[in-house]
């Protein structure tokens, strides 16, 4: 299955939903900042984590944004560029 390199990023302002948002983007992705995460997904695991985010957040008040990237990433200072699991070596 292909993956695809996504940043997702959040604005909420409950602590309570913002911990559960977190939590479950630990389930997908990789923490790169605060409220930023880095994920490789196929098809099916966006739907996943689309389906599970929608139920936690609070469309009113609360953002989620979710950028496909081209694969690239360039970190400037701190950091370490989120592996691509389709390319590691065991």
């Amino acid at each position: 299955m292909k993956s695809r390199l996504y940043a997702v990023s959040y604005d909420i302002p409950s602590d309570n939903r913002r911990v559960k948002i977190a939590n479950a983007l630990k389930s997908y992705g990789e923490r790169v900042q605060y409220s930023v995460f880095e994920c490789w997904l196929s098809g099916a695991e966006l739907a996943d984590l689309t389906k599970r985010l929608e139920r936690l957040f609070e469309p009113a008040e609360d953002s989620i944004r979710v950028y496909p990237t081209g694969g690239e990433v360039r970190v400037m200072g701190q950091g370490n560029i989120t592996g691509n699991p389709e390319l590691l070596i065991v």
